[in-house]
């Protein structure tokens, strides 16, 4: 059976021959046969344009059927001034850090300004003053340089995104002196400048300052002691701890840490204070009079025992009940005489009244004698004292 395009072909076919047959004449022999040329040719064209057209139909009818919607035009997007998009042309170019990382040689070779070092307590063998201004470190710790660079560390102390120098400083006379942390960074011109004062030593505490870090979070930590090394002191003895300092755009200030030292059980701050002896005559030849002492215990911590000794003639005798709370017997007391004071408790004043007489037929011309008192632990070990100017009282002893 045709299938639906022979037919639509069949159809254009038949249309075409009923137009063309009645315009046919009959002509001469020669005639007929150029005209039956001319019409085949007239004839294979249109049958050619009819079949192209009639092919063309059913292509163009699927294709209409199978045709889907034409994606929409991608429009481009019309550029903004959002800070993800292209930059603002107000927008302010990069602020350039200078590079705070100060090496040891440079930090030597310059000359810097350093946080007053008067503002800081000095021990009294530190000697004169150390200068602040334009001063030059020095790196060797046996020369006469009294400006010590101890120790240097780098971090991002300020969080301007570059790193600092922070360093540990000695004022030197001698072997001790005060000591301060000390942060340096750059300017813009790339000059070493004193950014600020971290930590320092103090009065009573801390003497010493032994070491520091800085954090990733720009904290600066100092390990520090209540008491400086001597010859009488080891480290050991001092009680360490660390503080932590951030600078605040202005100043560091302490952020982390304990603020203060508790009592040193190997440490004490005693002094005494005493009146003049005036000897008065008694009957018979013998002369006597009385001193006041006053014994102090400036310490926040207890002293497990107090010792009074008095450097006195021997002529001079301990009498009378003040002596009672001395823990030995005055009437068997030798020369230079002892009193055992027992425990002082932190902070206590003690006041004594003492008696001395110069017994008939010891004659003593006037002079001078000294009173300590001094102490010492559960062992009896002497403990040391940072002022021992106040540990000692002289006096006159005199005829009335």
């Amino acid at each position: 059976m045709p299938d639906a395009d022979d037919m639509r072909l069949h159809t254009a076919f038949a249309a075409y021959r009923d137009a063309l047959v009645p315009t046919i004449a009959p002509e001469g022999p020669a005639a007929v046969r150029e005209t039956v040329r001319r019409r085949r040719r007239r004839t294979v064209g249109a049958v050619a344009a009819a079949l192209v057209v009639a092919a063309a139909l059913p292509v163009a009818g699927q294709a209409a059927l199978r045709r889907e919607p034409a994606p929409p035009a991608i429009i481009p997007p019309t550029p903004t001034n959002s800070p993800s998009s292209t930059p603002s042309a107000t927008a302010s170019p990069t602020r350039t850090v200078p590079d705070g990382r100060i090496t040891r040689e440079e930090l030597l070779a310059a000359r810097v300004d350093l946080p007053d070092w008067n503002d800081l307590p000095s021990p009294p063998e530190s000697g004169p003053d150390c200068p602040s201004q334009a001063v030059q470190l020095s790196g060797d710790p046996v020369s006469d340089d009294v400006n010590l660079l101890i120790e240097l560390t780098y971090g991002d102390v300020d969080r301007d995104g570059a790193a600092e120098t922070v360093t540990l400083l000695r004022c030197i006379f001698g072997t001790r002196g005060p000591a301060q942390v000390v942060a340096f960074d750059r300017d813009a011109a790339g000059r070493i400048i004193t950014l600020g004062r971290v930590a320092a030593t103090a009065d009573p505490a801390p003497e010493w300052l032994i070491g520091m870090e800085v954090r990733a979070d720009g904290v600066v930590r100092v390990a520090m002691a209540d008491r400086a090394p001597g010859a009488s002191w080891p480290l050991e003895w001092s009680q360490r701890q660390w503080r932590g300092y951030r600078w605040d755009g202005r100043r560091f200030r302490q952020a982390e840490g304990p603020a203060s030292f508790g009592p040193n059980p190997h440490a004490a701050d005693l002094s005494v204070t005493a009146t003049n002896l005036v000897l008065a005559r008694e009957p018979g030849d013998s002369w006597s009079g009385t001193i006041k002492l006053r014994v102090r215990n400036s310490s926040a911590g207890e002293v497990h025992s107090a010792r009074l000794t008095f450097d006195v003639p021997y002529q001079l005798r301990p009498v009378g009940a003040g002596w009672d709370r001395c823990r030995q017997n005055a009437h068997e007391m030798t020369a230079p005489y002892q009193c055992d004071l027992g425990r002082l408790a932190p902070h206590a004043d003690l006041q004594l009244t003492l008696q001395l007489r110069r017994a008939q037929g010891t004659p003593l011309p006037a002079g001078k004698a000294t009173i300590e008192v001094l102490a010492t632990d559960a062992d009896g070990v002497r403990l040391t004292e940072r002022d021992r100017d106040d540990n000692v009282a002289t006096i006159t002893y005199r005829y009335s």
